[in-house]
Order: C-alpha cells, then sequence, then structure tokens
C-alpha cells in the first residue's frame, strides 16, 4: 500500500517549499491525493520517490549531518557541513545537506527528524556527520541501529574523536549561558564576553 505523506513531511523529503509542491500538482507534474471531504492533500510515497529518482532500493544520495549547540557556533556548523560535503559528496549522485542549532539531548530537533524522515522513505543511502556526539549525546547506538534497519549506512568522519558527556555537557552550558548574556546584554557587549569568560574559566578547572 502507498503511504501517504502530509505536505509539509514531503516538502522535507524532497528538499523543497511546500509552495513548490502545490505548483507541480497545478502543472501536472506531481500527483496529490486529498483526504475525505477534501480538506488536505497527502502526497504518495510512489510519487515522492519518482520525483527524488528512486526506483529501486535505496537512492544515491548521502545526507550530511552538522549539529552544534549555540547561534554563536555558527562558524564551527559551516565547518562541519564543508569537510562533510567534500569527503563524502563526490561519493554519491545526490547530497542533501541538514543542520540544527540545539543541545544533543533534544530528540525533537527540527534537523533530525527530516533526516530520521529521509531513512525511513528510501530517500537516502548513508547519513554523514562529523562526530557521533553531533548526531545525539546518548543512545548513538539506537539511531545506528534504525539506520541499518532501514538500510541506511552512518558514515562518522572522526569515529574515535567524540566529545566526552562531559565536555558537551560544558559546551551546551556555555552556549546557553551566550545566548541569555546576549539577550540580556547584546552578543558583542563587554559584559557579554565577560560572562562567557568567566564560565569558560570555572568549567576548566
Amino acid at each position: 500500500m502507498d503511504r501517504l505523506y502530509r505536505m509539509g513531511e514531503a516538502a522535507r523529503l524532497m528538499d523543497v517549499h511546500p509552495n513548490t509542491i502545490r505548483r507541480w500538482e497545478a502543472e501536472g507534474k506531481l500527483r496529490c491525493e486529498w483526504t475525505p471531504g477534501g480538506k488536505e492533500r497527502r502526497i504518495p510515497e510512489s510519487e515522492i520517490r519518482r520525483i527524488l529518482g528512486i526506483t529501486e532500493g535505496k537512492a544515491d544520495a548521502v545526507v550530511v549531518y552538522g549539529r552544534v549547540s549555540g547561534h554563536g557556533q555558527r562558524d564551527d556548523l559551516a565547518a562541519q557541513v564543508q569537510s562533510l560535503e567534500a569527503e563524502y559528496g563526490p561519493g554519491f549522485a545526490r547530497t542533501y545537506t541538514v543542520t540544527d542549532i540545539g543541545s544533543g539531548l533534544n530528540a525533537r530537533r527540527k534537523g533530525l527528524r527530516r533526516v530520521l524522515d529521509m531513512a525511513r522513505s528510501g530517500s537516502v543511502r548513508a547519513v554523514a556527520i562529523t562526530y557521533r556526539d553531533r548526531l545525539t549525546r546518548f543512545g548513538f547506538e539506537y539511531l545506528e541501529a534504525f539506520f541499518c534497519d532501514h538500510g541506511v549506512e552512518v558514515l562518522v568522519l572522526h569515529p574515535d574523536q567524540d566529545q566526552t558527556p562531559e565536555e558537551e555537557l560544558v559546551s551546551d552550558m556555555i552556549a546557553l549561558v551566550t545566548s541569555f548574556a546576549g539577550r540580556l546584554y547584546g552578543r558583542r557587549s563587554h559584559k557579554t564576553k565577560e560572562i562567557v569568560e568567566c564560565v569558560q574559566q570555572k568549567a576548566a578547572h
């Protein structure tokens, strides 16, 4: 039976805006089905697979996933994505890039949920991350088993250089302090810098 996806779910899987799906339907490029009463569109999985070029088995695609704890680490996030795309992109026909800004303890990250949806639908053949803890701080083995069950390989660029749980906790704490101090005093203010430096010094001892 052809699984039906909500508009938002289908848009995430195909890496397009929901309006693009509506336009494709109007142009006859994609077939949608309507719920009883014609209230909501649903996109059949077969249509998603057709648009993505998936015929049999998994699509020849990799999703590179990057995550940092706070908005002040955007440079690190960009570096993660760049290194993953350079290392794994050439080995696949298509590369998707998904990122999150948030704690590794948050299992409801939008980017992570999108990656899980892509694996479940057969949109990708592999998931690439720089470190295991970028995907999740705890329970990596459970996520790895989930991907394996859906025929998706997890590629770890630096498998032996993960942060310890304590180091990741410190990183999350500093990111939170930076965020709150920035809201109170401004991200570039001297007061914010003093508070962040104080927390970093305390964490180092």
